[in-house]
């Protein structure tokens, strides 16, 4: 990994600056085996004519072609020789940050993927499409200028400044960034925190997770709920326990968190097993960081917004959009993209009120957060004097052709609020024995 760089020695890419809009974008692909990707950079050309597209044979020739001009993309060949594709990427993750990093690999090696996911913002199998490389840079792209009108507009509101990225989120990430990380080390960085340590046990012993026996170790609990889960739950607990209110009216951390986790669950059980449902139930945990943000800001601020949506009958979401511009999905996006979250990540965040904005046709994390947080609000509408939620994007389902699984969406919703209900009793139960014993 590159050593990082100072911030005045970090470089931006023109095309990347507001109000450069002559500046053609660049593409930079590093492969050592250039012909392989001939037909893909001739698609590329003709798909977007106006994007330079390039390649150089390896990761020296990248670091010089980008020292002469910085590129708002570079895709790099996972499996070189000398400096590989992960190693090309800290670098330009170092001195070129806004630059949309992307790893091409036909390694499924769990190992490669986790040390790669620590400078990629994606992955592309090889060998790649046209259409689907094309529309992944257009993604990545519009993902980019979301988070920078969200950077913008705090920059004008005077907004306080954000956290940094969460301190144990980061060390469990740096643990198994290394291939031969185990359970044991994992167990080590979270029994550091006592929090945590005890917020890990108790999400492993319960319904929620369904272990089905009693977990008394850290170790076994990283075993059962998988390093992904565990990696989760530690950033929504420091994330919610840096931002969250001390005292506003109207407003519960308790309740917030009650329905993060319901979203969380909720949008995992709408994908499939794999690295999307994993993605989804994190962005599930996060989707509304934003809100803590807008809070931490100008409480005063939030109040007023809520009051609005309350009388004018408008979810919170549009007030924002008339008021301000952007909403709290757009600022959690900013966020978690800051903290180098992984970009389906930031855009199931970014897109959970309007996921019609976001492009294809398959069910993906964007879709199955929206979904869940719509169907956790309608089964816990909260306090009376709550702005009403956000409806299901019925254009959107019938788009992807889901509409005949809405049926089932609630049956699981309901079954994870039984298992909601069922925890809190117990933990109620166990915090006062008399109250068990009169139940």
């Amino acid at each position: 990994m590159s050593e990082p760089l100072a911030s005045d020695q970090r470089v931006v890419p023109e095309a990347c600056v507001p109000g450069r809009e002559d500046a053609t974008p660049r593409i930079l692909f590093v492969v050592d085996e250039p012909g392989l990707l001939d037909d893909v950079m001739d698609g590329l050309r003709r798909y977007r004519p106006a994007w330079r597209v390039e390649c150089v044979g390896d990761g020296a020739a990248a670091l010089a072609a980008l020292a002469d001009r910085p590129a708002e993309v570079v895709i790099a060949d996972m499996q070189m020789p000398g400096m590989d594709g992960a190693t090309v990427l800290a670098h330009v993750h170092d001195r070129y940050p806004t630059t949309i990093r992307i790893i091409l690999s036909g390694d499924a090696n769990p190992q490669v993927l986790v040390r790669a996911a620590t400078v990629a913002h994606r992955f592309l199998g090889k060998p790649c499409q046209v259409d689907e490389l094309a529309g992944l840079i257009e993604r990545s792209c519009a993902l980019r200028e979301l988070t920078e009108l969200a950077e913008a507009y705090r920059v004008t509101a005077a907004a306080s400044a954000l956290p940094s990225s969460p301190v144990l989120y980061a060390q469990i990430t740096h643990v198994i960034s290394d291939p031969a990380w185990s359970p044991d080390q994992v167990a080590t960085v979270i029994e550091g925190d006592t929090a945590m340590t005890a917020k890990v046990l108790q999400l492993a012993n319960s319904a929620f997770f369904g272990i089905g026996h009693s977990v008394s170790r850290v170790r076994d609990a990283v075993v059962y709920l998988g390093v992904d889960t565990i990696k989760s739950l530690a950033l929504a607990a420091e994330a919610f326990g840096r931002l969250a209110p001390s005292h506003l009216e109207g407003f519960s951390i308790e309740e917030f968190q009650r329905h993060a986790m319901l979203v969380a669950k909720i949008a995992a059980s709408i994908l499939p097993a794999g690295r999307e449902q994993q993605e989804a139930m994190t962005a599930g945990l996060l989707h509304d960081i934003g809100k803590l943000v807008v809070i931490a800001d100008d409480p005063r601020r939030w109040v007023a917004l809520t009051q609005e949506a309350r009388e004018r009958g408008l979810p919170l979401h549009h007030i924002e959009r008339e008021q301000q511009g952007i909403t709290h999905a757009a600022t959690g996006a900013y966020l978690l993209s800051l903290w180098g979250l992984p970009d389906s990540v930031v855009e199931a965040v970014a897109h959970h009120h309007d996921p019609g904005s976001f492009p294809g046709l398959a069910l993906h994390p964007v879709a199955a957060v929206h979904i869940a947080n719509v169907l956790a609000h309608q089964l816990q509408p909260g306090a009376r004097d709550n702005p009403p939620p956000g409806t299901l994007d019925e254009t959107f389902l019938d788009r992807l052709g889901l509409q005949p699984r809405e049926e089932l969406w609630h049956e699981l919703t309901a079954r994870w609020e039984r298992h909601l209900d069922a925890d809190e009793q117990a933990r109620g139960a166990k915090n006062d024995p008399a109250a068990s014993r009169r139940a």
